[in-house]
């Protein structure tokens, strides 16, 4: 399912690359992992809404499913928040000229998980 958003999205990075925004290549590494994210962020609402409906269909085996929605729910979580943190570093390691993550900071754009 395709959003007005992301569509427009798409089409403000087009239009800055082309303006001079900076790095092509760049910009489609910023757009692939907002992708990834926002693909997590979608998996994540569906875990909810599956959680919810087995929560109120009070069955017992319904809410012992819920224990592995909860988990992976968890699991996505966490993911969301260190892709978060690899896309901040890198992005701003971008601006400040450095391409490899290292802004002089210590930071490397990755994390163990």
């Amino acid at each position: 399912m395709k959003r007005n958003g992301e569509t427009k999205q798409r089409r403000n990075v087009a239009e800055e690359t082309e303006q001079g925004g900076g790095d092509p290549a760049m910009w489609e590494d910023l757009d692939r992992n907002i992708r990834q994210v926002q693909s997590v962020l979608d998996r994540n609402r569906s875990l909810i809404q599956q959680v919810n409906d087995n929560h109120q269909s009070r069955m017992a085996d319904n809410m012992s499913k819920n224990v592995a929605l909860i988990q992976e729910l968890n699991g996505n979580i966490s993911k969301v928040v260190s892709m978060y943190s690899d896309l901040n570093t890198n992005f701003s390691s971008a601006f400040h000229g450095g391409k490899n993550g290292r802004d002089g900071g210590g930071a490397t754009g990755t994390r163990a998980n």
